[in-house]
């Protein structure tokens, strides 16, 4: 039986995945602050071994990570409210975890999937694996975490030619969503549809031009594990879904539709000035659309879950949440 590591594996993205490597009967440990955890350590019963602890904090000498055989690194800070708080620290945090498990992975022959994220291009449109990275010129927050993840992956890159021990896959996804994706890191579906669902006024950021390309998050873990399936060591990949592009707008004004049309519930959509709410350190990523040329005509894939079943598969989580928890939350 294969065994793997799972960082952030309690998280949106991590549980999902964490789904797909039990279905393929991998043994998996856990390592996760609980932070922005969206499943509890119970979730998968004893499926899984779980270290509440951060990536500082755990022992990675310790027998329960003996033999093995991958290591996914999801366990970030993430979102564009999320990094807010930790501004001046994401540089120190994203890079000193990575570094650890880039060194777990060289000792113990262990292959390290390191998802990155498509904040690594700057600025720009439908980039291409190997395109130029240019960021922003009034570096805030975001820019430091863009760079930041940059960094990371260049310690991958640099370290493999001393090291050739060293294997590695580089995931940069784009605009990844749907259930279980919380919404105070700023995600804009979670936010929406719980708006729809309670109530609240859909708040869009600016005039709500902005571009975006959804990818649902099982889009994504198939993409992932494609790469890993399929793929030779040491390259980076994007994953995305560049038939879901749609700005804000049209995304706010489907939820409605759609949550209208489900559950007879819908919303008023008002246009807010997001530095007023989060601060003058707040900025909105740049329109980036997945360019999947490289995954799609070497390994044959692409995302298929279209947006509409994104927003759907959404409401229905919700809706279930409210109803069963009293579940509540500010969506501004």
């Amino acid at each position: 039986m294969k065994k793997a590591i799972v960082t952030g594996g309690l998280g949106f993205l991590g549980s999902h995945l964490v789904d797909k490597l039990l279905e393929r009967n991998i043994e998996v440990i856990i390592i996760d602050n609980e932070v922005t955890s969206t499943v509890d350590k119970n979730f998968w019963g004893d499926k899984c071994n779980v270290f509440i602890k951060s990536i500082e904090e755990v022992d990675l000498n310790s027998k329960e990570f003996e033999n093995t055989d991958m290591v996914f690194h999801l366990a970030s800070i993430v979102g564009p409210v999320g990094v807010l708080k930790h501004a001046g620290d994401i540089g120190k945090n994203i890079l000193g975890d990575n570094l650890k498990l880039r060194d777990f992975c060289i000792k113990n022959n262990s292959m390290l999937v390191d998802v990155s994220t498509s904040e690594v291009y700057g600025h720009g449109e439908a980039l291409k694996e190997e395109s130029q990275k240019v960021f922003r010129g009034d570096y805030k927050v975001r820019t430091e975490y863009g760079a930041a993840k940059m960094v990371a992956e260049m310690s991958l890159i640099n370290k493999s030619i001393m090291e050739p021990k060293l294997k590695y896959h580089i995931i940069r996804p784009f605009n990844i969503t749907g259930p279980r994706q919380r919404p105070d890191g700023g995600f804009v579906l979670p936010r929406f549809v719980i708006a729809a669902l309670t109530g609240q006024p859909i708040t869009v950021y600016g005039d709500g031009s902005a571009v975006r390309s959804f990818t649902d998050v099982r889009d994504i873990c198939d993409g992932i594990l494609r790469v890993v399936d399929d793929s030779e060591p040491n390259e980076m990949w994007n994953v995305g879904n560049p038939n879901n592009k749609m700005t804000i707008l049209e995304l706010a004004k489907l939820v409605n539709k759609l949550t209208e049309e489900i559950c007879s519930k819908s919303s008023d959509i008002t246009f807010v000035n997001p530095t007023l709410i989060h601060g003058d350190y707040f900025s909105e990523p740049v329109d980036k659309v997945p360019y999947i040329e490289k995954i799609k005509g070497r390994l044959g894939w692409q995302a298929n879950i279209k947006i509409e079943n994104i927003i759907r598969d959404t409401i229905e989580y919700y809706d279930n949440k409210i109803k069963k928890e009293n579940y509540e939350f500010s969506v501004i």
